[in-house]
């Protein structure tokens, strides 16, 4: 994996060459590896889009418009400029890339894979096949375990090298006494790493949040499903877009 990320940072540095742009590329290439060769980023690209055009809409009507050329081109520059600016923030922090952002990406990642079992499971529910939620059930349990439990360690482990709050304050308390602890070398790097383990123990925070009340929502709405004897799976009928000027 290294070595092709550096294969393609030389390719991309040599297209678009700048000064100590090297590392940002390696970064850039090592990032897209760690999560399955694009895919993960291009599928999270395309719903955050959704998302955040569905919620900036909700102030400039016209950015919903998904027929449109000009509000999905906002919606996909502002995702992209916010996983962007994490990338940016890896390669500054003297702790490495890796070691910020690895573990913020483990732990979503398979969060996003526990959200979608929790979804398949109501929808079995809502068809009427229970026997079969079981195949969505288990390894939705056994995610939501080990991706819940993983958030609050890396929140609340009194280790400054596991968790992100303990590594702030480690760091908050040297910085106030003057103190530059490696691999940091300046005052600025020393904010850098104090910055960025806050914002990854706000992301985490986040993340947690999500996925419990998706769980007690899809709670809530199995049990209801389950106690309907008749199928609950309705889609709402399909309405072709207008035809609209660009």
């Amino acid at each position: 994996a290294p070595t092709l990320a550096v294969g393609i940072a030389q390719i991309l540095h040599q297209a678009l060459p700048g000064q100590n742009t090297m590392a940002f590329w390696y970064h850039f290439a090592i990032l897209f590896e760690a999560l399955f060769i694009l895919t993960a980023v291009d599928a999270g690209t395309r719903a955050g889009r959704f998302m955040l055009q569905d919620l900036l809409g909700s102030f400039v009507p016209a950015l919903k418009r998904t027929e449109s050329w000009t509000a999905n081109i906002i919606g996909t520059g502002g995702c992209v400029a916010l996983w962007g600016y994490l990338l940016y923030q890896g390669v500054i922090d003297p702790l490495g890339g890796i070691n910020t952002l690895w573990p913020l990406f483990g732990i979503s990642n398979q969060m996003l894979a526990g959200i979608a079992l929790m979804l398949a499971t109501v929808v079995l529910i809502k068809m009427k096949r229970q026997r079969y939620i079981w195949v969505t059930m288990l390894p939705a349990s056994w995610l939501l375990i080990c991706t819940v439990t993983a958030g609050f360690i890396k929140l609340f482990d009194p280790s400054p090298a596991i968790g992100f709050l303990a590594l702030a304050k480690k760091y908050s308390t040297a910085a106030e006494a003057g103190q530059i602890i490696a691999p940091a070398k300046t005052m600025d790097q020393m904010q850098h790493v104090i910055f960025n383990a806050y914002t990854n123990a706000a992301l985490t925070t986040l993340f947690l949040f999500v996925v419990l009340s998706i769980l007690f929502y899809a709670i809530k709405v199995g049990v209801a499903a389950w106690g309907k004897s008749e199928r609950t799976d309705k889609e709402a009928p399909f309405q072709a877009l207008p035809v609209q000027q660009q």
